[in-house]
Parts: structure tokens; sequence; C-alpha cells
């Protein structure tokens, strides 16, 4: 098992420290919840200058999800947004590792017309979650929602471990044209068959905890030229999903590498006839 990162240490310290009588965690309002975000955005970037919801980036999220334990998230970038951004990360503040991932863009991930990147992610308590963006310029901008959802990182699985890890590591990969001629952008969509444990869900026949194992990088490239590459957490849900855009290429063929934390390697690519230009 992976040792716990100092932002979930953190995080959980943070929980922990509640006082008896304050709300159930999951019933907590808006204003009721520990400041995590305070203590997350010094240790994650130090005293450097965040713009807040000045529309650089915009985040959509469910106000209450119908499942904690895949709840959508899409992030855009405006096409008033110049150049390639340089990276992406969410949060999820009350998590028990708050960082849901952070995305590193290439060359290929597009420097023209809106932007987007959709995954599916876990919440365990009510929480603010937040994009935060860092343009080429350097500068960081970030996008904050309020979700109210709660139990989906330590859900009992309902389901057989030993059946839900039969395909592991089976990818899909899609690139699709713009509907709009001229757009500048594709999109792509990269899917996995993993569990994406995370050593906090209770195995219903046995009454033990499952062992943690779950997607840890990804790097996607089009034509040769990186995408981008993201380090992620356990906050995403089972059998990742994510969707994006892409600058067009030449054959806008996508490669996939995954790597989970057993260190085993998965890979997958569009065939030919996605690849072909409309």
């Amino acid at each position: 098992m992976r040792a716990a990162t100092p932002l979930a240490l953190l995080a959980l310290a943070t929980i922990l420290a509640w006082p008896m009588a304050a709300p159930q965690p999951a019933m907590a309002g808006e204003a009721d919840l520990p400041d995590v975000w305070t203590a997350l955005r010094a240790q994650t970037f130090g005293d450097r200058a965040i713009a807040e919801e000045d529309g650089m980036v915009t985040l959509d999220a469910p106000v209450t999800a119908l499942d904690a334990a895949v709840v959508p998230l899409t992030v855009h970038i405006p096409a008033s947004v110049e150049g390639r951004p340089k990276s992406l990360t969410l949060f999820i503040d009350q998590n028990p590792d708050p960082k849901v991932a952070t995305l590193t863009f290439g060359p290929a991930a597009g420097a023209e017309g809106e932007r987007f990147f959709n995954t599916r992610v876990r919440i365990e308590r009510f929480s603010h979650v937040r994009a935060v963006l860092e343009t080429e310029d350097g500068t960081l901008h970030m996008a904050t929602k309020y979700v109210q959802a709660a139990g989906g990182c330590a859900a009992m699985n309902a389901k057989d471990p030993d059946e839900e890890r039969k395909g592991l590591g089976r990818i899909q990969v899609k690139a699709v044209p713009p509907e709009q001629v001229g757009s500048p952008n594709w999109t792509g969509q990269v899917m996995i068959k993993h569990p994406n444990s995370n050593g906090m869900q209770m195995d219903i026949d046995s009454g033990g905890y499952i062992p943690m194992r779950y997607v840890k990088d990804v790097s996607v490239s089009r034509d040769g030229e990186e995408v981008f590459s993201l380090d992620a957490t356990f906050s995403i849900s089972t059998n990742p999903n994510f969707r994006f855009s892409f600058g067009k290429g030449d054959e806008n063929a996508l490669e996939v590498t995954i790597v989970d934390t057993d260190g085993e390697t998965f890979e997958g690519k569009t065939g030919p006839e996605a690849s072909k230009d409309s």
C-alpha cells in the first residue's frame, strides 16, 4: 500500500480535529466545513497569487450528486484564453486525499479554441471542488463549486473483487472530429477497465478491506506529440474515464500509456478508422 501523501495527512488531521458537537460531516453546510484549502493552497502553490472566478477557467459539477462514487466534473478553458495551458490541478477539499489529479499539458493540447477536460470522481463528504489552471504566462486561475455528496470513497463494494479484476487494463481510445468545420480541436476519450480500489472499501463477502490499487499515471499523445500527462490519486472513480480536447494534427491518432500503483503498464491507441480527418 502506498504511503499517505502530505496533502492526505493534512486533510485527515483537519477533519479529525472537528469538535465532537459539530454537525455530522455529510450534513454540514458550506459555511460549516473545516478550512482545508488555506493549507492546501500554501503547500501546493506557496505564496503565488491565484485569481478566482475570473473566467479564465470554469468548472461544471452537480450541486447534489446522485452517486457520490461517480461524480462528473468538467473543466472548460474558454477560447478567449490564448496559448497552450501549462497545467491543471483538481482538488476536493474534504476528501481523504484532497488532490484528485494534476495534468501537465504538452504541445498537442491545443493553443486556441475552447478546450476541456472531463472525468468522474469520488467525493467522501460535502466539499468544495476546485480547478486551478496555470496558463502559459505562469499565472494561476481558479474555479470552485460546492458539491453535496457523501460516502463516495468508503462505500462498500457490492461486487466480487475477483470479478471486478477480470479484464483489468482493457483500454478503449477514441478520437472524434469536431462538429464545426474549421474548429482547431478534436475530442479524445480514454476508458480503462480498472477497479481503482482506494483501500477504504469493504469486501461485501469477506468483510475485509479491498487492497489499494488505482490508476496513477496517464500519458496521452497525438501523432507522437504529448497532449497531457496526468498524475492521479484514488479520488478518480472505478473504471476511469477521461474526455478531453486536443489540437488537430495530421493523423489525429492517439496513443495512451497508463500505469497503476502496482506498477503494471497498460497501453492503447486509436484504430485507423478513428484517425481519419473529416
